[in-house]
């Protein structure tokens, strides 16, 4: 990941392209929707936009860019490249919770990915992937391609709409509010919620988000219980990380610290179990190490903002 002070990143029910989905918290607490093709994203990052059709991507429309990100635009062969590694990830049918696929620059964020929803009851996705990130040092260097679309799926396996409901407003929300509605009792998110955040949630937001040493601080303090530093971002980012650990490391953890109960706890749901399965059955098939060595996430020493979710900062080599 790029080491870089703040993430930007948006728990967005709102927008349509990287720069609105990972800046813009207006329309988020407003909670309307924008039309993705109404939006000028010119200087975003955004470089082209695809519909999703099943496994395929069709393109829907270039960006106005120039530089760089035209040079980016131009070579499909790397937008195909990038997306056979999601539909190795990503099973035929889990795809028909993406609507839309964006190339984009993580240069100015500083973030690999990111996904946000396309439809108010949650049952639609886009993701994005940094095009620029993707091939530094070498396409999926280190596996760590593989690991953000990973911990992007997360994100929607955790936050779609058999896990969250949209119709349900903060105030009216008896479990964890991601931003994008309640999240239903015995949801991924909630039970982690439950089970390692609740002690610690007051003091956790009485930390300034402004200030990044009580951020690290918060982080030492409960070490044991996250993945990585970047999980202690929020619940949301957390949950995205256990499930990225849990699906590239390569054995059930056997620790009693509550980094390791989280994963464990993944092991008892069969689909999650089955998908992971999957995952590393076809990721393997290749003549090339597609996921990252075990281990390896835990170097990055990055914390997002906490109030805000849904995309992975870019680990710095």
């Amino acid at each position: 990941m790029k080491t870089k002070k703040y993430l930007l990143i948006v728990f967005l029910s709102v927008c349509a392209l990287f720069f609105y989905s990972c800046d813009n918290d207006d329309d988020a607490v407003a909670g309307q929707q924008t039309d993705s093709s109404e939006q000028d994203n010119s200087e975003s990052g955004s470089i082209t936009l695809y519909r999703v059709e099943g496994d395929r991507i069709v393109k829907k429309r270039d960006e106005n860019v120039t530089g760089t990100n035209l040079e980016y635009q131009k070579d499909t062969k790397k937008h195909q490249q990038i997306w056979d590694l999601v539909k190795k990830i990503i099973p035929k049918e889990y795809m028909s919770k993406m609507s839309e696929f964006m190339i984009y620059s993580g240069e100015d964020s500083g973030s690999s990915g990111y996904v946000f929803e396309t439809e108010k009851d949650l049952s639609k996705w886009q993701m994005g992937i940094a095009i620029d990130f993707a091939y530094e040092g070498g396409f999926n260097k280190d596996g760590e391609l593989a690991y953000t679309i990973i911990h992007e799926f997360g994100h929607i396996l955790s936050l779609e709409k058999e896990q969250v409901d949209s119709s349900i407003n903060e105030e009216s929300c008896k479990h964890y509010f991601p931003g994008e509605g309640c999240s239903k009792e015995d949801s991924y998110i909630n039970t982690l919620y439950q089970n390692h955040w609740v002690d610690i949630w007051k003091e956790f937001n009485n930390v300034d988000p402004e200030k990044e040493e009580e951020a690290e601080k918060f982080y030492q303090k409960y070490k044991t219980r996250y993945v990585t530093q970047y999980a202690s971002t929020n619940p949301g980012e957390d949950i995205a990380e256990v499930f990225a650990t849990f699906v590239t490391s390569k054995a059930k953890p056997k620790g009693e610290n509550g980094a390791d109960k989280k994963v464990q706890r993944l092991y008892q749901k069969s689909e999650l179990v089955k998908l992971r399965n999957y995952i590393r059955g076809n990721t393997q098939k290749s003549s090339e190490r597609l996921l990252p060595i075990p281990g390896t996430w835990k170097n990055a020493k990055t914390i997002g903002d906490r109030n805000k979710s849904h995309c992975r900062l870019h680990k710095s080599r």
